[in-house]
């Protein structure tokens, strides 16, 4: 079968690997679309050495099951299906508490083990997830990082009418805006630096857009809510600057729910959260709840991600993907691979 095979920065080729043997428990699934992470972005600039060469990466997918593992009675051939590539012990004191996000002894399809930049792929059976007839590949391919949203809004136990900002208008950023307003926040504020995106941040939500090329976004925050702040702020940038702003913007007992992981380490105003109060929590991946929460909000298009995506290329040209989303931020969302 064909596979793009990266080897350290920008050096990515398709090659021929064999086809992967399924075991008892498995299903073999071709593949059908696989969108580009943020975070495989960063491998590919340089930018992150999470990933070790040569791989085959590729973690949001969806596909149809072309053979299943003896063991395997709910899934049949034919079915459609999309992929949780959150490998959980469910073992670990994290996940018998519910908190299977933060396994300790997590593996992550396409970072740990061959993803789905390929034709086809293996993953256990019960990481598969039916799909509705009428829901595209490609529209399914985007579970996984809505899944992510949706882990951000639930961690943030917010209230109805509470006062909410999204800075960063990335794909993450605008799944979470998506969940946050489905959950019933008030009015949404959401900061970037591209027109295009701030423009589709209202489209799917937004009530308020902040460009920060032009204004400071701590500074309007301010003026809106009187000198008060508001309630809850997402980070889905991860860089120390954001981070700072989105702590400057909260009121006293605010919080901050940090979804951006760029900068390893930072400097930050810790004397101000600590006399307001303000809570700073991470967000990292999601549950199977979190999954199938949103999965159900793509399937019942109460979430609109068909919008995010932008391009879409065939497995040979998956370099063209990448050097797009590296070169064409303006315009560029979500890249689909279709092998």
């Amino acid at each position: 079968m064909k596979a793009a095979i990266w080897y350290g920065g920008k050096d990515i080729r398709i090659e021929d690997v064999p086809e992967p043997e399924i075991k008892e428990n498995d299903v073999l699934i071709k593949v059908k679309a696989v969108g580009i992470c943020g975070s495989e972005l960063h491998a590919y600039e340089g930018i992150s050495e999470r990933r070790k060469p040569p791989l085959i990466m590729g973690h949001e997918f969806s596909g149809e099951i072309e053979e299943i593992g003896k063991n395997v009675e709910n899934l049949r051939k034919g079915d459609r299906v999309v992929v949780d590539p959150i490998i959980r012990c469910l073992k670990c004191d994290n996940c018998l508490n519910g908190r299977s996000n933060i396994c300790e002894n997590m593996h992550l399809i396409g970072l740990h083990t061959p993803g789905a930049f390929a034709e086809y792929i293996a993953v256990p059976s019960e990481k598969c997830y039916k799909i509705p007839s009428d829901l595209s590949f490609e529209e399914a391919s985007m579970v996984e990082p809505m899944a992510v949203g949706v882990h951000a809004t639930n961690l943030a136990n917010m209230k109805i009418n509470d006062y909410v900002a999204i800075i960063g208008t990335g794909v993450i950023g605008l799944c979470t805006l998506q969940a946050v307003k489905i959950s019933g926040a008030g009015r949404i504020i959401c900061s970037g630096l591209r027109e295009s995106k701030l423009k589709l941040a209202e489209k799917i939500g937004a009530n308020i857009l902040i460009n920060a090329k032009e204004i400071d976004p701590v500074k309007k925050v301010m003026e809106l809510t009187n000198g008060k702040g508001i309630d809850i702020a997402f980070e889905a940038v991860g860089i120390q600057e954001t981070v700072q702003q989105a702590i400057d913007m909260i009121k006293k007992g605010g919080s901050v729910i940090i979804i951006g992981m760029l900068a390893k380490k930072m400097e930050l105003d810790m004397l101000d959260i600590v006399t307001k109060e303000k809570r700073i929590i991470g967000s990292y991946g999601y549950t199977p709840l979190d999954f199938k929460i949103a999965l159900k909000l793509i399937s019942e298009k109460r979430v609109d991600v068909k919008s995010l995506i932008t391009h879409v290329f065939p497995l040979k040209e998956i370099l063209k993907g990448f050097e797009i989303l590296s070169k064409n931020r303006e315009e560029t969302v979500k890249v689909i691979i279709k092998p």
